[in-house]
């Protein structure tokens, strides 16, 4: 028994020692087994963000006759010429702000009348208030093809209307339909129109669609202080692309001066010249149509030899009074958008669609004979002969003249060549030349 326990001591000690040694060689260096690795990290590669690029918009194909604005169609509609309330109960007006042009004009009393010609803007859902019609204002109506669109009448102006068959939209005559009147405003100050009805109403009375509107040259750069060459041709075209036939805006061949002789359309001395190259430049170009006008025309109106790019003077603010010193209408130059802001006695003149200001590329002032025809106040306007005048673009001056040929609209000239227009809304502001054309503009760099 004892030699069994010593055997099975002896055993338990060689496997101790065995466990021992195994240990010990694991600790002087016997080969250990490898640490496990951490594998690194695979990370896939940063990608920089994928800018959205743009393929740049292509330039509009056209431009609309009246601004020279580029746009997507050709603009072949027949403007509209509307008269529109100036009176103080009718401000803010409606639809001003689009505009192709606007004219203001001294009615009676010392108010001014404004003419908005639409044509290249769709969707005005309310132009207005309108208001009744002068012989002037049907000459400068229909100098751009326009429909007449106004609510009565002068006792003249109903004549010319009547006895020539001028094609008119009157609120109170033949398209009643086509207006309504606002519960916001009292009358005679709230009668309003669009230009989808007015369209409409001239589908209905069956007038020519396809009529001679005039085309200005215009600047093929907006910015100021810019140089460019123009773009367009310039004169008299028909949107269908044929000249129409056509008298003076009232049928007469010359107009009425203000000591009731008739004018045979010829003015004296440099206006002469100035009225003649504008009918030669009208010529020259009247066979092309307006409404497919390329955008990328180019120069292709200087061959003409009569449009130009004229230097002016600093010019950050003009000042206009039309007759009474409490009716102040000004034009402020904005950088920004290279127009002039427009203001009534110092405060905005907004559009009651949109509530923005009203804003011009070009501002024109010109000098007219004025004549007081009655004990109301209803004057004669000689809107034919041409006279003094200054545009105002890109926030400078040119000093020149006015210039109006048979079957034409009104154009700013300077020694005998019409000066380009910068691309959106013009204003015409007509003022009398008495006491003097200068009197009635103040010109102030602020």
């Amino acid at each position: 028994m004892r030699s069994k326990h010593r055997l099975g001591k002896f055993a338990w000690r060689t496997s101790f020692m065995a466990i021992a040694a195994v240990l010990a060689l694991s600790a002087c260096g016997g080969k250990p087994q490898a640490e496990p690795v951490e594998s690194p990290e695979v990370q896939s590669p940063v990608q920089p963000p994928v800018e959205d690029v743009k393929e740049p918009a292509a330039p509009a194909p056209y431009r609309a006759p009246l601004t020279g604005l580029a746009v997507e169609a050709p603009v072949t509609q027949r403007p509209l010429a509307v008269m529109i309330n100036n009176a103080p109960a009718a401000r803010p007006q409606s639809g001003l702000s689009q505009a192709d042009i606007v004219y203001e004009v001294l009615a009676e009393g010392g108010i001014t009348r404004l003419i908005g010609i639409f044509q290249s803007q769709e969707g005005i859902e309310q132009i207005g208030p309108i208001r009744s019609i002068r012989p002037y204002l049907i000459r400068l109506g229909e100098s751009y093809g326009g429909v007449l669109v106004h609510a009565g009448g002068s006792p003249e102006a109903y004549s010319i209307i009547q006895k020539q068959g001028k094609q008119d939209l009157d609120e109170i005559g033949n398209a009643g339909a086509f207006f309504w009147r606002s519960k916001d405003r009292k009358a005679p100050h709230n009668l309003y129109s669009s230009d989808e009805k007015l369209r409409q109403a001239v589908t209905k009375m069956g007038y020519d669609q396809q009529v001679q509107v005039p085309q200005y040259s215009f600047l093929t750069e907006e910015p100021a202080g810019g140089t460019s060459g123009t773009n367009g041709t310039e004169g008299t075209n028909s949107t269908d692309g044929t000249p129409s036939s056509g008298g003076t805006a009232d049928g007469t061949e010359g107009s009425t001066q203000q000591d009731g002789t008739t004018n045979s359309g010829t003015p004296s001395g440099d206006v002469a010249e100035n009225k003649s190259n504008a009918e030669q430049s009208s010529a020259s170009a009247n066979s092309a149509g307006n409404a497919g006008q390329p955008a990328d025309a180019g120069n292709a109106g200087s061959e003409a030899g009569s449009q130009t790019e004229a230097a002016g003077e600093a010019a950050g603010k003009v000042d206009i009074t039309f007759l009474l010193n409490s009716y102040v209408v000004s034009y402020e130059y904005d950088e920004a958008t290279s127009t002039y802001k427009r203001s009534i006695n110092g405060s905005p003149h907004v559009d009651l669609n949109n509530n923005e200001q009203l804003e011009a590329a070009n501002v024109i002032v010109l000098g007219a004979d004025h004549k007081v025809l009655d004990d109301i106040g209803r004057l004669a306007v000689d809107v034919e002969t041409g006279g003094e005048a200054m545009l105002f673009q890109r926030g400078e001056v040119i000093r020149g003249q006015w210039v109006r040929a048979a079957n034409d609209a009104i154009r700013f000239v300077k020694d005998g060549a019409e000066v380009a227009l910068v691309p959106g809304t013009t204003y015409f502001n007509i003022v009398p030349n008495s006491p003097s054309f200068e009197s009635h503009v103040s010109i102030t760099n602020p």
